[in-house]
């Protein structure tokens, strides 16, 4: 009876062990968190094109090697003059804060480079 007793202990520790393993967090969705950064920093994406696109696009920067390589590259359309004709653009927001916004967040979400 004993033995039982502690065989219905051990498998119950590890039932408690195991299920504590389990729990880990889901990770974040780069494409949700890339979307919220771009929301947040002021960028609409010009009629026809759509977050999705533009995540999918911005996949294109990661080559550029980091996100201040990717800022540049962003900040040469950032201007008000540029508004009508870039696909996202981030209307009456400083272009140097909304070019570092997009290539922080293209850098860690797209890229996946913490």
């Amino acid at each position: 009876m004993r033995a039982r007793t502690i065989i219905a202990t051990i498998a119950a520790t590890y039932g408690v062990l195991l299920t504590g393993c389990g729990a880990e967090e889901t990770p974040p969705d780069p494409k949700t968190e890339w979307t919220a950064a771009m929301k947040t920093a002021g960028f609409t994406p010009n009629s026809p094109h759509t977050y999705d696109e533009m995540f999918d696009a911005a996949k294109n920067f990661c080559s550029a090697g980091s996100a201040l390589a990717i800022s540049g590259l962003a900040r040469t359309v950032l201007t008000p003059e540029m508004a009508d004709r870039t696909a996202m653009p981030a209307r009456g927001k400083d272009p140097d804060t909304a070019a570092k916004a997009y290539g922080d967040a293209t850098w860690k979400w797209v890229c996946g480079h913490q």
